[in-house]
């Protein structure tokens, strides 16, 4: 029988034990978490699949993989659970820590292994978005596979399985996400090989099964979209929130180094570690295919979201399976190892304590807690301040209606049978005065 020092299995099993807590027990959060339940129920609502809208106004900033994911969740359950949609990021983390684990089975021994687990599971934003409701995580699963397609295919004979396969990752990766998902793949997989010096292999592997697949789901997703949306839902989707966003955000703009500075935090606590060690094993930092493959994808992750204007730190989540596995290869030593994992299963230990005090910090992270105790109130209708933030998306919390209104207003006078819902103090996000106790 496998004990614990030769197997990984117990490590997926810590890391899912540590974050499923958080996933089921914390509120969502206003601002990206609830205006996706805001965008599902409108669609809902209009019978709306492929085109979206956030209170009336064109919502074509994602792909609509993720929204169906969550109007699923809705229509299954009739309400956003958090449990459900947090699946499709903790899933996603494990499945992306099993792929890796795989690929590097016969170029590390089991302690690395364990090691490179640990330490992906740890790193930084990496388990925070496991713990959010986004479809970055899910676009990392579609591009590691990608990825591995593109290197089973080196190191063997390319196959038309193979070939489509890589078409369908790089398909789900953009239906997910956007253009990313397209160019982490492709320019990842042009720089292995050359980097190898196998540049021919280029025509090799991305060959027509490959594209067929791929130009095929964009030929099936934008026909839908213009067949119910029309031409000013694609130039939205395919141009303003494509090409502008990248040669001239209007949103998140940062200079081109943004990265360079930032990543140390994105990866903590282990870039630094990497860092020094990638130094002292420069010499050796580009011998072998894994490692060239490890730190082509990298760069080119790190290259490609500097380039565009719209800058996050969530859009280097792709490169962090890669660099960390880069690091795994250059850490020698079983103290440093021992060291290493032990730090990481107590961070897992912590973050599972910590997360059965979330309950008692809801109020201040969403607003579910007071949301739930006006619904019980039974009110015709509820107004939210102009104030609020995000207040707009509050009626996901609701099946009556939602008006946001300036409180401030002197005209406005509240009905006794509305809830007006008001920034909240002392730690708290929102609260709320009837009609009975408050009159504008």
């Amino acid at each position: 029988m496998k004990t614990l020092k030769g197997t990984t299995w117990w490590i997926y099993v810590l890391a899912a034990a540590a974050m499923l807590p958080a996933l089921i027990l914390r509120d969502f959060t206003p601002d990206n978490e609830l205006r996706y339940m805001s965008i599902a129920d409108e669609a809902l609502e209009q019978g709306s699949v492929w085109c979206f809208s956030n209170h009336g106004e064109a919502y074509a900033d994602k792909p609509p993989l993720y929204l169906w994911i969550v109007m699923v969740g809705r229509y299954l359950f009739g309400q956003n659970c958090m449990w459900f949609l947090g699946l499709f990021s903790l899933v996603p983390m494990l499945a992306v820590g099993r792929i890796m684990d795989g690929w590097a089975r016969s170029r590390l021994n089991i302690r690395r292994r364990q090691t490179a687990l640990l330490m992906l599971f740890t790193c930084g934003y990496f388990p925070g978005l496991a713990l959010t409701l986004r479809m970055d995580m899910l676009m990392t699963l579609w591009i590691v596979l990608a990825l591995r397609e593109v290197y089973r295919m080196d190191q063997g004979v390319p196959t038309r399985r193979h070939e489509a396969l890589l078409g369908l990752y790089t398909f789900l990766a953009l239906f997910t996400k956007g253009p990313f998902g397209v160019i982490f793949p492709l320019l990842g997989s042009v720089v292995y090989l050359v980097a190898v010096g196998r540049v021919r292999l280029i025509r090799r592997i991305w060959v027509w099964p490959a594209w067929a697949v791929l130009l095929s789901g964009c030929g099936v997703w934008f026909g839908c979209v213009f067949a119910e949306g029309g031409a000013a839902y694609i130039d939205n989707l395919l141009f303003h929130q494509t090409i502008d966003r990248a040669a001239n955000a209007f949103t998140h703009q940062r200079p081109w180094w943004y990265y360079v500075v930032h990543m140390w935090y994105i990866m903590a606590p282990w870039s630094l570690i990497i860092a020094y060690e990638a130094v002292a094993n420069h010499k050796t930092i580009v011998r072998g295919d894994f490692r060239k493959m490890m730190l082509s994808v990298f760069l080119t992750c790190l290259f490609a979201v500097s380039c565009v204007s719209s800058k996050l730190q969530v859009y280097l989540l792709p490169a962090i399976p890669f660099f960390v596995y880069l690091g795994a290869t250059f850490i020698v030593g079983e103290t440093l190892m021992k060291v290493i994992k032990a730090f990481a299963v107590g961070v897992l230990v912590v973050l599972f304590g910590a997360s059965w005090f979330l309950p008692a910090l809801n109020p201040s992270i969403g607003y579910g807690a007071v949301c739930k105790e006006v619904s019980m109130l039974n009110p015709a209708e509820v107004w939210v301040d102009a104030s609020v933030r995000r207040g707009e998306n509050i009626d996901a919390y609701f099946s009556v209606p939602v008006r946001p209104v300036n409180s401030a207003d002197s005209v406005i006078s509240l009905p006794k049978n509305v809830v007006l819902l008001l920034p909240g103090s002392k730690g708290e996000k929102l609260t709320y005065k009837t009609g009975n106790e408050f009159n504008i």
